[in-house]
């Protein structure tokens, strides 16, 4: 803050970062009635099908429920096309579903378009907000209201991993586990995210000065931690004006590699243990190429460009909860290198906090 009391460049950010853990202990304790409610309606319908609507920073989160959808409950889940629906006018017809629709403002026109046209499909709808008198929030079957508060930055931080936790709760529930198993894993996921919160900082912060001229980053992961390549590189791209990209480790493989050139920052997410091995092998391809990897992940380093982070099993920390923790270092890094440049990432240019796709 200024001595005015006017926020300084990245102040809502770096604030927003620091509060997610707190965030995530309301969801908890706040929701766990609509919580209950939107598994329950899974037990009603027996879904063949799950359906995630979706845009932006929700629609990586949306990636996340996908995966969590197949390994707990063993059924075909899909991303919608919303242009499907807006673009082309197409009605689609559904076996027996659920939507889950994920939207920070709830008012993004092609998302409720899309949800409205699943509703006529007659498929019941799970939505998930952080704005509980939103257009969306009224179409729900089930609404489920994130409580991340309001959120200032342009970036989004504590919306997205807020929307991470309430799908794993709903889905974990609906796969039949209980409320306080849930609740014991969540808690061991906010402490150890407030244990990686002040390290990433000062990461970000030392990362920040060796990075400040690069113009492309490549950012991979596979299983739970490829929605993290995909959230992690749109917060450098959208608070640095750089060109930034997330990838599965299988398919940068198949090109991305090729945009790999000495010098160039390649971020590796190892956390999550599904598909680890192919992660790093894509991390030693980039080194063999010039490239310079930075690990993010729960194994030690004596590199000062690595991130160590909590493992999985740690603490009784769950593995599917380890997106919530590893897109932190991410953000850090963003907001710092944002500052380096002498760029505000609460207020990237030419972006706003809603955007309206029709």
């Amino acid at each position: 803050m200024t001595a005015e009391g006017h926020p300084l460049p990245g102040d809502h950010m770096r604030a927003e970062i620091a509060e997610q853990p707190a965030r995530w202990q309301d969801l908890i304790t706040q929701q766990q009635p609509r919580l209950l409610e939107a598994a329950e309606l899974f037990r009603t319908i027996n879904p063949e099908l799950l359906v995630f609507a979706a845009r932006g920073s929700s629609d990586h989160a949306a990636m996340y429920g996908q995966y969590l959808a197949h390994n707990l409950l063993g059924i075909p889940a899909s991303l919608s096309t919303p242009s499907t629906v807006t673009a082309f006018g197409t009605e689609l017809r559904y076996p027996r579903s659920i939507m889950l629709a994920v939207s920070q403002s709830g008012e993004s026109p092609d998302l409720l378009d899309t949800v409205g046209a699943a509703k006529r499909a007659g498929v019941p709808v799970i939505a998930l907000t952080n704005n509980e008198s939103s257009t969306l929030a009224a179409l729900g079957d089930v609404h489920v209201n994130l409580t991340a508060g309001p959120e200032l930055s342009v970036a989004a931080t504590k919306t997205y991993t807020a929307e991470l936790l309430a799908l794993y709760v709903v889905l974990t529930l609906a796969a039949g586990g209980s409320w306080s198993e849930i609740k014991t894993r969540a808690n061991a996921a906010i402490e150890a995210a407030n244990r990686v919160i002040d390290r990433a900082a000062s990461w970000g912060k030392r990362l920040a000065e060796t990075l400040q001229d690069a113009d492309r980053v490549l950012v991979v992961g596979r299983g739970y931690s490829m929605s993290t390549a995909k959230e992690g590189a749109l917060k450098l791209m959208e608070t640095n004006s750089m060109a930034a990209s997330g990838w599965s480790a299988a398919d940068a493989t198949h090109g991305p590699l090729g945009q790999v050139e000495p010098g160039t920052p390649v971020i590796a997410l190892t956390a999550s243990p599904g598909g680890r091995e192919s992660v790093h092998a894509f991390a030693q391809a980039a080194r063999a190429l010039g490239g310079r990897t930075i690990i993010i992940g729960p194994h030690g380093s004596d590199d000062e460009d690595d991130l160590q982070i909590p493992a999985a099993g740690a603490s009784g920390l769950d593995p599917a909860l380890l997106p919530l923790m590893e897109i932190i270092p991410l953000q850090q890094l963003a907001l710092c290198l944002a500052l380096r440049r002498g760029l505000d990432p609460d207020r990237p240019p030419g972006l706003k906090k809603v955007t309206k796709t029709i």
